[in-house]
């Protein structure tokens, strides 16, 4: 077991070994309960929504004039 401290603002640090036990990252959302007097802290499993969202991340970089400039071209190319 390892003592934390709570700062000033409230805020804890979660130790190395619970973090690296638990792969919690940078950006991880957690959630908090209250049990009789103690606080539990979790890990918010990710969705499968999010996970099939998270494939598209980065495929559309192009804005709109691009898209359409390039739409152009390829009909042009076939007329």
């Amino acid at each position: 077991m390892t003592a934390i401290v709570v700062t000033r603002n409230y805020q804890i640090t979660i130790p190395k070994d619970i973090r690296e036990q638990l792969n919690i990252r940078i950006g991880d959302r957690m959630i908090t309960r209250k049990e009789n007097d103690k606080i539990i802290v979790e890990k918010v499993k990710d969705s499968p929504v999010d996970k099939a969202f998270g494939i598209w991340k980065n495929k559309f970089r192009k804005t709109s004039i691009e898209i359409v400039d390039r739409m152009r071209n390829k009909w042009k190319r076939n007329h």
